[in-house]
């Protein structure tokens, strides 16, 4: 069983963190608990407040260092929770890790890295901290480390990429590239480029979990889904575009995961 808490960053943070997360499992020594973590848009520093491995990445046979940076992901993440597992999560929108430590999001795209190779003795000494203080402690500590990094550099990130992720959400990712183009005059290529610096994917992989994240919060939040009219409401040609877009992304069928819907656990995605 998993326990989270959340919390909302300093407000001058607000334009790049989501929220602090702080997950933790109360598994048998020795047990795991295993989760499917569906595609997402954003990007995650984790932070271990816990010892030794304990989540363990089965798409790469490996487990992740304990303190590690993960996401985007434009495919399923099955991941294993072991015991003693407690982790701070700081969950960044889209473009906002970049916008903080000006890494490139491709870096980290439908994977996990070290996030001390990144950051260094700064996080070092952070996540020391992060150990001995109290709950509230933790995120003033957070608010403190990535304020710091936000000040430190004011080099400012390309206004068109912000203006294009605010269409897309919008529109609810039923925009096409022209029409973003056109929206923040640049070209194409630059949009690419910048989208994958800035976001770590593509600006049309992004529309596409845009509307799919759209389509999973209305199947989490209806009993009795009507499929043809969900199709309609965001945008895809007919039932079976709808059908093969949902498997491509999940390897399953829309009727699959509403019928097991309560075994995802997405408690590191928006």
């Amino acid at each position: 069983m998993f326990h989270v808490q959340s919390f909302n960053p300093h407000p001058l943070l607000r334009h790049c963190v989501d929220s602090y997360l702080i997950v933790s499992t109360d598994q048998q020594e020795g047990n795991y608990a295993e989760s499917s973590l569906l595609p997402n848009t954003t990007q995650n520093l984790v932070l271990g407040l816990d010892e030794g491995n304990t989540v363990y990445d089965c798409n790469h046979s490996t487990f992740t260092s304990q303190h590690f940076i993960a996401g985007p992901n434009d495919g399923v993440c099955h991941v294993r929770f072991f015991s003693g597992m407690k982790k701070m999560v700081i969950h960044f929108k889209p473009g906002g890790f970049y916008k903080i430590f000006k890494l490139p999001a491709y870096y980290f795209s439908n994977q996990t890295r070290d996030a001390v190779e990144f950051l260094g003795k700064p996080l070092i000494d952070l996540t020391h901290q992060l150990k001995k203080t109290s709950l509230y402690s933790k995120i003033e500590l957070a608010d403190a480390f990535l304020l710091n990094y936000l000040q430190k550099d004011q080099k400012k990130t390309d206004r068109n990429i912000d203006e294009a992720l605010r269409l897309i959400e919008k529109s609810r990712g039923n925009i096409s590239l022209r029409e973003l183009e056109l929206a923040t005059y640049t070209t194409k290529r630059t949009l690419e480029r910048y989208f994958l610096e800035q976001v770590g994917l593509f600006p049309k992989t992004y529309s596409r979990l845009v509307r799919f994240g759209g389509v999973i919060r209305s199947i989490e939040s209806n009993l009795n889904v009507k499929w043809r009219q969900l199709a309609d409401a965001f945008g895809f040609y007919d039932q079976s575009h709808f059908n093969n877009e949902f498997k491509s992304l999940t390897g399953g069928s829309p009727q699959d995961y509403f019928l097991s819907k309560t075994g995802y656990e997405k408690i590191m995605q928006a």
